[in-house]
């Protein structure tokens, strides 16, 4: 659309009108009477046509406004799509993950029950030996070490975060899925999102080309009906001028008699009822 704002802001091509030239038969004009007009004074100072100018570049902006809309649906669900995509692949992996998890959490739960016991048995062996002291003896220090837990028990891979392409990696207890932790159902939305895409893509395409065409035939008829309002004015101010031919002034290559009517025209064009 940007491209065709440059394409089309010039609503009348000069080259068009350049080549307005008017002979009139019926003109009382001597012949070879000859007046010009600059058209390009005209073209930049007459309100009509900048005010058709005006019109023309909102008219633009409607249909900007409008692609920009559906162009916004279709960059929301690439996002959608992507992210749908992103999940499947942590959907995947998440029963390993989680058969891991727990199988870890159950060593853990184990180590930590072993350790109670050994502390527990421990504290039994002092007190024992406390309340049944023997002659010249010390208290047997406890020779148990602590008990480790095993490596990996507080960090499994991809427990950590999901690396979301764009953005960051994001904590898996903040991860929520879009639709569901099953596959299956991820593939149908994926299939449904991407169905979606393919219409709302052909449908800017052709809202595109549409836009194009309309503004187009607008500025056709826009120019058409400027011009035709020239051409009327034109001709009324040659026969009260008693002009028999008006050229434009950058055809005009040396003339005495030659007459300016650009200052007649442009009057005559503001008159109200023309």
């Amino acid at each position: 659309m940007k491209k065709l704002i440059f394409l089309l802001l010039p609503l009348f091509a000069l080259s068009d009108a350049s080549a307005l030239e008017l002979l009139l038969e019926e003109n009382r004009g001597e012949s070879g009477t000859i007046g010009y007009v600059d058209i390009d004074r005209v073209f930049k100072e007459y309100s009509g046509t900048t005010g058709a100018r005006d019109e023309f570049i909102s008219e633009i902006k409607k249909k900007e406004d409008a692609l920009n809309a559906k162009k916004l649906v279709v960059f929301t669900l690439k996002a959608e799509i992507a992210k749908l995509r992103q999940e499947r692949e942590f959907a995947l992996t998440l029963p390993s993950l989680l058969e891991t998890r727990q199988s870890v959490e159950a060593a853990a739960a184990q180590v930590s029950a072993q350790a109670a016991a050994l502390q527990a048995s421990s504290q039994t062996a002092v007190v024992q030996a406390s309340t049944q002291p023997q002659a010249g003896a010390e208290p047997a220090a406890s020779t148990a070490a602590p008990v480790a837990l095993p490596a990996g028990i507080t960090s499994l891979p991809g427990m950590d975060g999901i690396d979301m392409p764009g953005v960051a990696k994001v904590p898996v207890a903040h991860f929520k899925f879009s639709v569901s932790t099953s596959v299956p159902e991820i593939d149908l939305a994926l299939q449904k999102k991407e169905t979606e895409l393919k219409n709302r893509d052909e449908d800017l395409r052709l809202s595109q080309r549409q836009a194009e065409k309309e503004l187009l035939e607008y500025e056709s008829r826009k120019g058409e009906l400027l011009l035709g309002r020239i051409y009327v004015a034109l001709k009324e101010l040659a026969i009260k001028e008693e002009v028999s031919v008006i050229v434009d002034k950058r055809s005009i290559l040396f003339g005495q008699n030659a007459v300016d009517l650009t200052g007649k025209l442009l009057k005559r064009l503001e008159e109200p009822g023309l």
